[in-house]
């Protein structure tokens, strides 16, 4: 009852063949082999010349940082030059400022104070205080100069003159 379905194999003809013994190959003997000789002036030259690269970058980097701190205390003197300039002009603003000042400057333009000020609020136009219009005192008379006064002025004038340079030339 039970039929066989297997199927045959062909074997190869290398597998039936009966085993050859290995072949050996010749193989030539190892040795150990001398290191080629290599000098020492390569290795010497190299690092000469390195360490020269490196030695003419610091050199740069020198110069350099020298011509940087060259323009900075340049620039810092530039600085506190500027800063002495403007407090000076600083000073002569105050100076002129002064309360003293203004009031001679004004007198001298031929400006009077204001008896009774009033104050104007922007916001709605509208006027605080009760103002009255300044007057100017009356002029000071003129004076003449007649000829004769004038010559003892200039006269006077040459004598204080001489005196003054005598006294620095001794």
């Amino acid at each position: 009852m039970s039929t066989s379905t297997a199927t045959a194999r062909v074997v190869p003809d290398q597998l039936t063949q009966p085993a050859r013994p290995p072949v050996r190959i010749a193989r030539p003997r190892l040795r150990v082999v001398p290191a080629p000789q290599r000098s020492a002036a390569g290795l010497a030259v190299l690092c000469v010349s390195l360490l020269g690269l490196g030695l003419l970058v610091l050199l740069l980097l020198n110069i350099s940082i020298g011509k940087g701190a060259y323009e900075l205390t340049e620039l810092q003197q530039q600085q506190r030059d500027l800063a002495d300039q403007q407090q000076a002009l600083t000073e002569q603003v105050q100076a002129q400022s002064a309360p003293q000042k203004l009031a001679a400057a004004a007198k001298k333009l031929g400006m009077v104070p204001a008896p009774n000020p009033a104050f104007v609020n922007p916001a709605n136009g509208s006027v605080k205080g009760d103002p009255t219009p300044a007057t100017a005192p009356p002029a000071p008379p003129k004076k003449t100069v007649t000829k004769k006064a004038a010559s003892d002025k200039a006269v006077g004038k040459a004598q204080d003159d001489a005196a003054t340079t005598g006294a620095t030339s001794r």
